[in-house]
């Protein structure tokens, strides 16, 4: 009988010669009759999910998928708004008039990326706008100086 409880540590013994209190042994788990319920068993509402159990083991569940592409619409909205600012400096057509013709294309290709196609558009229009009242004006400019000099000479003797 002591070979099988070989295993097992002594019992701590305390120095100072008090008793220790005797190990109980744990409740025994009560059996329960057949037919009669278990009474610590969860309740059905909490085991019965409505939703499935997640699956530890999906990681790539967590991960959002890419959308489609949107270069296309993203190039025409930074051309259009590279137009406009460099429409100021007598540089924004080219870059306004590329925005509209990708915007216009990136219409027909890529309709789910509308935000960026329509405002590279919208910016590209303003652009060549832009671009079109400055050299407008410039010409304006130039021509009346001309005319304010050949009319009344170098002399202003007019």
């Amino acid at each position: 009988m002591a070979a099988d409880h070989e295993d097992v540590p002594p019992i701590p013994v305390p120095l100072n010669g008090s008793t220790v209190a005797p190990i109980e042994p744990p409740p025994a788990v009560p059996i329960i009759p057949a037919g009669a319920t278990n009474p610590y068993a969860a309740p059905a509402a909490v085991s019965a999910l409505p939703y499935p159990a997640p699956d530890p083991y999906a990681a790539t569940a967590a991960y959002p998928v890419a959308g489609p592409a949107q270069g296309l619409a993203i190039t025409s909205m930074i051309l259009g708004i590279t137009g406009i600012l460099l429409s100021f400096v007598f540089f924004g057509f080219l870059p306004a008039l590329a925005a509209v013709i990708t915007g216009h294309l990136a219409q027909k290709r890529q309709p789910h990326a509308r935000g960026f196609w329509l405002t590279g558009i919208i910016t590209g229009y303003v652009g060549i706008g832009i671009a079109v009242i400055a050299v407008i004006t410039v010409i304006a400019i130039f021509v009346f100086a001309y005319s304010t000099y050949s009319t009344c000479g170098v002399a202003r003797v007019c």
